[in-house]
């Protein structure tokens, strides 16, 4: 089956399957805005979004990694879900935002979606581990990745990371599933006073993931857009390559379209 994929910013995607259109962790606020996190840090936006909500025409679904960093969900991406029927996230996303539209899920808990548009269609919630050591990631708060199934796929799965570094629970994902097509989670988002410490995949990682499931297709996403990611997209591209998976990198440019059978 044919799924368009079209980058907007930072994670934020929309993925077209058959014309059932999904959208992933909405951030459509402008550059220059700057959020207290929750741990006390600044996130500083630098990059727009390449569409907006006015862009994107129907919507059936947001697949909302988490809600409590803005990068993940902006003030913009905060009032989209209003106009969504349903969004998919975690348990913890579902007493905060207080929407009845959001289903919570934990690690492994599937939801079957009903359309004709893609029979067979359901969505499982895949764990995360979002920093690099244990103190990281339980500031960090609970997070979820996601695989997409349906009816028809010879090849395998979709997988979204979410916000997440290598760990066990990828190596998992990996076990469980043959993952055809993975997006994932990079440009080692961090801060100086973390030192070596960071909080998603760096290119290093995202490359043993890629490896490690023998992906047919590789989407890297959350790479631009504020100022605390820490590798550069060029540099992600040019070690992706060095790796030998040229011939499996799906390079997405903002707003512009891309096709792949899945």
């Amino acid at each position: 089956m044919n799924v368009t994929i079209t980058q907007i910013d930072t994670a934020c995607m929309l993925i077209d399957i058959n014309g059932y259109r999904i959208v992933t962790d909405p951030a459509f606020d402008a550059a220059g805005g700057s959020y207290q996190s929750g741990s006390g840090r600044v996130l500083k936006k630098t990059g727009s979004p390449a569409l907006h909500p006015s862009d994107l025409g129907q919507v059936d679904l947001v697949l909302l990694s988490h809600d409590q960093h803005k990068d993940n969900l902006d003030n913009s991406g905060r009032e989209f879900l209003n106009t969504v029927s349903l969004v998919i996230s975690t348990k913890e996303a579902r007493g905060r935002l207080g929407l009845a539209t959001v289903t919570g899920v934990d690690e492994w808990q599937a939801v079957n979606i009903a359309t004709d548009k893609v029979p067979g269609l359901s969505i499982t919630g895949t764990p995360c581990m979002h920093g690099s050591d244990e103190e990281l990631h339980k500031v960090a708060g609970h997070v979820l990745g996601f695989i997409l199934e349906w009816d028809g796929q010879n090849n395998g799965v979709l997988y979204i990371s979410g916000d997440t570094v290598f760990f066990k629970g990828v190596e998992e994902v990996a076990e469980r599933y043959t993952v055809d097509t993975a997006i994932l989670h990079i440009g080692r988002a961090g801060f100086p006073q973390l030192g070596d410490r960071y909080l998603t995949f760096t290119t290093e990682e995202a490359i043993r993931t890629a490896k490690l499931m023998h992906v047919n297709k590789l989407v890297p996403t959350h790479q631009e857009g504020w100022e605390h990611f820490q590798e550069s997209r060029a540099k992600s591209k040019e070690q992706i390559i060095a790796a030998g998976l040229e011939d499996k990198l799906v390079w997405l440019m903002a707003g512009q379209p891309v096709t792949l059978e899945i």
